[in-house]
């Protein structure tokens, strides 16, 4: 009985101020003037809604986790999200211009303590109080701010997560970034720094996954001399000449072999195009390995460093 007591005192008094909270509320609502006034303003300007591309992606290999950094995925992310990227930054300039003449309008019309009636409630203190709030919470907030947040975390084969890094970007870095990335010629980047990351991140799409998978393709030998030991995953088709982390651009090598290897493309991978019945065909113009596509008109030939470069064989 003791404990009941003191309990329906405090249910009583949270019931008492949420209804004092909401008859406040309604007086502002209808007789306050700044309340009023920011509500006419905010019809007026209107602002545009700026989508996010905050990315975030796993590796499940610590050696790469570790090589490649959130700068190196963006660089590699704005190859191909440049376009929309560039419009969601205009779009935010444009919120910056209109918000500044949004800020001297608001400074206009922000007549607190202010109401068009005499009969106002007793609690004067807490009415002001609460009539900030609510003019505060009613005024536009629109993203003047361009950025993207890049996450990178580590897992185990089984997805389980590891430990993480992130990094925020603003809109002076990424328009930097795409300068570089558009001052190419045939696919190549004048900027090593921009063309280091991207290789370094199309390594990085071997996952130990795909690994495995590759291994268990090649019966789990090396291609070139049949070992069983020091396995490795190459690209057939050199990432460092424009190849791609595909499955059919992977091929098991022991590490000696892989060595020799080096980033030389073998004389069976050298630029050209095979009709043949070997298990790799290459692109006439640039040499990276074709993949068998179905299109609209049937199945094609089609160069694995599409968008760079876009061969296709029809059959």
């Amino acid at each position: 009985m003791i404990i009941i007591i003191p309990a329906i005192i405090i249910l009583s008094l949270c019931i008492t101020n949420i209804i004092i909270d909401a008859k406040y509320e309604r007086f502002i609502q209808d007789h306050s003037m700044a309340v009023r006034n920011l509500q006419g303003v905010n019809q007026w300007y209107t602002f545009a809604s700026v989508p996010s591309f905050d990315i975030a992606h796993a590796y499940d290999n610590e050696k790469f986790y570790a090589n490649i950094s959130p700068k190196d995925y963006l660089v590699y992310q704005l190859m191909y999200i440049q376009k929309d990227v560039k419009q969601a930054m205009a779009l935010v300039e444009e919120n910056k211009i209109k918000y500044a003449d949004y800020q001297r309008v608001i400074d206009s019309v922000r007549l607190l303590d202010q109401y068009d009636t005499d009969k106002i409630p007793k609690l004067r203190r807490y009415l002001k109080i609460k009539e900030q709030k609510m003019f505060n919470k009613s005024i536009q907030t629109p993203c003047i701010h361009f950025t993207i947040k890049v996450y990178i975390s580590l897992t185990n084969i089984k997805g389980a997560h590891k430990t993480c890094k992130s990094e925020a970007f603003d809109a002076y870095t990424i328009n930097s970034i795409i300068d570089k990335l558009n001052n190419k010629r045939n696919g190549f980047y004048f900027d090593n720094d921009i063309w280091e990351s991207i290789c370094r991140v199309e390594r990085g799409k071997v996952t130990n996954k795909i690994r495995f998978a590759v291994y268990n393709r090649d019966g789990n030998r090396c291609r070139r001399c049949g070992s069983t030991r020091d396995l490795e995953v190459d690209h057939i088709f050199p990432i460092s000449k424009g190849g791609k982390s595909n499955f059919d651009n992977l091929q098991t090598l022991c590490h000696r072999c892989n060595s020799l290897k080096s980033n030389i493309v073998q004389p069976n991978t050298r630029s050209h195009y095979s009709t043949n019945n070997s298990d790799v065909k290459f692109c006439a113009l640039c040499g990276a390995p074709l993949i068998l596509k179905k299109g609209k008109y049937g199945s094609f030939y089609g160069c694995s460093n599409y968008p760079t470069c876009e061969f296709i064989h029809k059959l």
